[in-house]
């Protein structure tokens, strides 16, 4: 036996003071769980994406189980829902459960888990309804006196129809529960992923622990050293204890007795107070921890029996003698560690991983606080795998080679730092002066290179607009177009920032109208939404000035620069623009302190990397620069751009949720230039004539999309609901159909299901690939998904663009040519209306408007409609209106929620030309709380929107006929 230095006296730290140490943390579990018990409230149906996984507890609500069988069918769910006694949580001393929840497959993959885990349930009976009402439930069984579909795992296999609503019933019972059972919905093959790895930890675990055990019972039968023998005995019990907890046996062997599950921790704490004892020579440095030790010895001991006379109880024993057991062993080993005993500090460590994941997973246990980890047993396994691997090291005593070798590292360490930070000094001195002369030359080489660039893009331009160059050739000119445009592109960002960095870049101040910028920006990149099917959206506050002073040329390239970030990296969601006046004290130079938002939905960036997000030449990683391109110097110039218009700029960002740039700039109030930036838009008409069909059921609508497509040179045959466009398309020729989405007697995506069928027996369609767009005043993700999945080609927000709609149409034009379509070229028009509204004479310019909040009411004055056809509108407002209004009355009085949502849905699309927003936003509300059927709320809103109707129809009345 091995000499051991004694003692030492004047070290020895009180008793009490070590205990309150080592006990604090146990003591702080207990104050978070009389604090943090609650119990789960039924919410709403809870929505299954493909990424991570989804707790049925979270939405979910609890009942006290009995004899009662589940309901045979989804309407019979409800009443026997009635009848259940809630539970506020589940009584760990066993009993028999039901849980409830809603759920809603918001994604495509339909193969799904549902996952009972945490904690050993005997039995689990899982029935899923739905889609339809009277559908059998799928039904799933399993628990730890089933076989399950997954080795070691309760988790079994169901279908979830993409889109669809399920109600999930689930009884589970067990004589005891560790911890309260978690119920996981996850994709089958994310949890195949799962299953497979976690299997592997266990196994591997376990299987160390075997290891570790069998080699120190050889080490034992050399040395003859207790300490080892205790030592094997204790990481031995351990994994047996873990394999037994993870059915090791009963899915391996079929072997199921519930009662031995906690015999082995019982014998934990005894061997384990074995091996200390000895360890650290406890009767030598502190004879009376090891006197009280002997609890560990005993107490255990004298619970063991409850495993076969009390089972319910076994688990609350076990963890009340583990918990014991894990404070005394870490108070002794900081005690004889203090005391001069080396060794001693691994034996902490080790302690120390074993009570990290206690310290979550213990008190859980006995129900005083809420679960805080996932898969507590697993953790725990991985803290009690640890803990054997460092007492395998303190045993083999490496802790004093460990401390002799320490120093010389520490210096050689440092050594090499002070080396490392000298050759990193001379490289930054080096980097700064290459800088230097790569921005000179970089200066110098853009304005050179642009010159020739800028006259290849006009050249390919004006080729492109040769109506004899068709085919290949014509997409070859666009693709190098396009390249052309990208490098000028990034020319100019290299030009911008070697200007700034030279200090050579002025800024100009003129007034400008901000709204407008705002929406040339957004216009500029909506197309590169479009590709990429995502929605950009505008929130505008209705208190921003309309005109300001400052350099609207820049503004616009901060905003282009944000926007095409945002749209570049995000796969799919939206990008969110908002726009509104900062929350910051009134500055005393009488400026506006705009804040500009940009949100996306995109990966998101790690906190690691937003420091240097806006350093010239950095992305996210080199990953980005190959997968998206750029330079790496848009946000750079972003930021210098910003601050030298003496704003802020800064960015937050969640992985795997967005990013969210912001900045603030100070604007003066501007006034109108004496050209209204709003003047509209001059477009060129369509090289080719298209004949259009239109369904659309509001008037209103139907003159201003009729009004735009004939000025655009095509001609236009306007329906009203889908029965009367698929009788059209079965009688006429068209080259393409504007489809409204929400119609009476057939909407919009069911006229687009049929024609891509070829119609039925009723309705043939000769042409079943006819170009379809769709226009919706409901502008959100999910319609437009819905609207493309019905089979139409692309999607139109009302009020409708005029830019916007002139693109989807130029588009299409290409589409038909590419299909071989043979199209008419369009015809010159002599009509003096339409050359006053394209600009070709000289039309007085419009006086600044008024503020919109108190100005009288009139129709927005859209690019490509005259005086004429504003007033054409109004009378279709004043006649179209109070009829939806009365219908919409109707069908709130009859409880009709479907009749009133599609009479407030039409309000609202003709709501959106008028100039007073708030008329739109009241439709919307009362829209959404209608198609929610919360008609009590529907109805305290009419007489709201009978008063804003009744103004907008005097405003109206009283403006003078064009």
């Amino acid at each position: 036996m091995p000499a051991h230095p004694p003692p030492s006296r004047h070290r020895a730290p009180s008793f009490r003071v070590s205990a309150w140490l080592c006990g604090w943390p146990l003591l702080l579990s207990l104050l978070f769980g009389l604090l943090g018990l609650a119990g789960a409230a039924q919410a709403a149906p809870i929505p299954l994406s493909k990424q991570g996984i989804h707790h049925l507890g979270d939405g979910g609500q609890l009942f006290l189980a009995d004899n009662e069988a589940a309901p045979a069918d989804a309407t019979a769910l409800p009443a026997w829902l009635a009848r259940q006694r809630p539970a506020d949580q589940v009584d760990l001393f066993g009993g028999a459960y039901w849980l409830h929840a809603q759920v809603r497959n918001d994604s495509s993959e339909a193969a799904w888990v549902i996952d009972p885990n945490d904690t050993l349930i005997d039995l689990v009976d899982v029935y899923v309804y739905g889609p339809g009402p009277h559908t059998a439930p799928q039904i799933l069984l399993t628990g730890y006196q089933r076989p399950h579909e997954y080795l070691l795992h309760y988790g079994g296999n169901v279908q979830l129809a993409p889109g669809a609503t399920y109600d999930i019933l689930i009884r589970f019972s067990s004589p005891y529960y560790a911890r309260a059972p978690m119920f996981g919905v996850k994709t089958q093959q994310d949890y195949r992923k799962l299953v497979g790895k976690e299997n592997f930890l266990m196994v591997a675990s376990i299987g160390a622990l075997l290891a570790l055990g069998l080699f120190n019972f050889f080490i034992f039968s050399i040395t003859l050293e207790k300490a080892s023998a205790y030592y094997a005995l204790y990481v031995l019990t351990y994994g047996l204890a873990w394999a037994m907890t993870f059915h090791v046996f009963a899915d391996l062997f079929d072997w199921h007795q519930l009662q031995l599950h906690y015999v082995p921790f019982f014998l934990l704490p005894v061997f384990s107070t074995l091996f200390y004892m000895h360890f650290l020579r406890l009767r030598d440095y502190s004879p009376r921890l090891h006197g009280i030790s002997k609890i560990n010895l005993v107490l255990p001991l004298l619970l063991l029996p409850s495993c076969f006379f009390a089972l319910s109880y076994a688990h609350t024993l076990a963890t009340i003698a583990i918990s014991i057991w894990m404070l005394l062993a870490l108070i002794c080993g900081i005690v004889v560690w203090r005391r001069g005993y080396q060794p001693a500090r691994f034996f902490v460590l080790a302690f120390v991983a074993l009570m990290l994941p206690g310290f979550l997973i213990l008190p859980a246990n006995l129900g005083l606080m809420p679960a805080m980890v996932a898969n507590a047993q697993l953790v725990t396994l991985l803290g009690g795998t640890f803990d054997g691997l460092l007492l395998a090291f303190a045993l083999a005593d490496q802790i004093r080679l460990l401390r002799n070798n320490l120093e010389q590292r520490v210096q050689e360490r440092t050594l090499a730092l002070t080396l490392s930070n000298d050759a990193l000094l001379k490289a930054k001195e080096h980097a700064e002066v290459v800088s230097r002369h790569r921005i000179d030359f970089l200066s110098a080489m853009s304005h050179d290179i642009r010159t020739p660039l800028a006259g290849v893009i006009g050249m390919l331009k004006f080729a492109l607009r040769d109506q004899s160059v068709r085919g290949r050739t014509q997409e070859y000119l666009r693709i190098g177009l396009h390249n052309g445009v990208s490098l000028l592109t990034i020319l100019n960002d290299i030009l911008d920032f070697s200007k700034i960095d030279a200090g050579k870049l002025t800024l100009e101040t003129v007034d400008f109208d901000l709204l407008a910028l705002i929406g040339d920006a957004a216009g500029i990149v909506q197309g590169q939404a479009d590709a990429k099917s995502l929605l950009l959206r505008r929130e505008l506050a209705l208190d921003l000035p309309r005109y300001v002073r400052a350099d609207p040329t820049r503004l616009r390239q901060i905003l282009i620069n944000l926007l095409g970030n945002a749209l570049k990296f995000t796969a799919n969601g939206e990008v969110l623009l908002e726009v509104r006046r900062a929350r910051t004290p009134p500055r005393q130079d009488g400026r506006s302190a705009i804040e500009f938002i940009i949100s996306d939905t995109g990966p998101g960036i790690d906190a690691d990397t937003l420091p240097r997000l806006f350093q010239k030449f950095e992305q996210a990683d080199h990953s980005t620069t190959r997968r998206y391109g750029g330079t790496g110097l848009g946000l750079a110039i972003c930021k210098e751009l910003v601050e030298l218009m003496n704003g802020t700029i800064g960015v937050e960002s969640r992985v795997g949720i967005g990013s969210r740039f912001h900045f603030t700039l100070p604007l003066e109030d501007g006034s109108a230039p004496a050209a209204d930036a709003r003047r509209p838009a001059r477009h060129a008409r369509h090289a080719c004539r298209l004949r259009i069909l239109c369904a659309e059921d509001v008037r209103t609508n139907q003159i201003i999309i009729g009004t735009l497509l004939e000025s655009m040179g095509h001609e236009v045959t306007i329906v009203e609901n889908g029965e009367q466009a698929l009788r059209a398309l079965g009688t006429s020729a068209y080259d393409c159909v504007l489809m409204d989405g929400r119609m009476p007697e057939m909407d919009g995506e069911q006229a687009a299901r049929l024609i891509r069928a070829g119609g039925n027996a009723q309705f043939p369609i000769p042409d079943a690939q006819i170009p379809i767009l769709a226009l919706t005043a409901n502008a959100s993700e999910h319609d437009r998904q819905r609207y493309l999945a019905s089979g139409m080609d692309d999607f139109l927000s009302k009020p409708v663009d005029e830019a916007l709609l002139f693109e989807k149409i130029d588009a299409i034009i290409d589409l038909l040519l590419a299909r071989g379509h043979a199209l008419p070229p369009a015809a010159p028009t002599a009509d003096d209306t339409l050359a006053r509204q394209f600009g070709l004479d000289d039309a007085a310019e419009p006086a600044a408007p008024a503020d919109p909040m108190t100005a009288p009411v009139h129709i927005l004055p859209l690019a490509g409609l005259s005086p004429q056809h504003l007033q054409r509108i109004a009378q279709a407002f004043l006649t179209e209106a109070p009829r939806r209004l009365d219908l919409a009355c109707h069908a709130v009085r009859d409880g009709n929620a479907s009749a009133a949502a599609a009479a407030f849905h039409a309000l609202k699309g003709s709501a959106g030309y008028l100039s007073r927003p708030t008329l739109h936003s009241l439709c919307h509300q009362m829209e959404t709380l209608a198609s929610n059927g919360q008609l009590d709320n529907v109805e305290q809103f009419l007489p709201q929107l009978q008063t804003a109707l009744d103004a907008a129809r005097r405003d109206l009345e009283t403006q003078p006929a064009g």
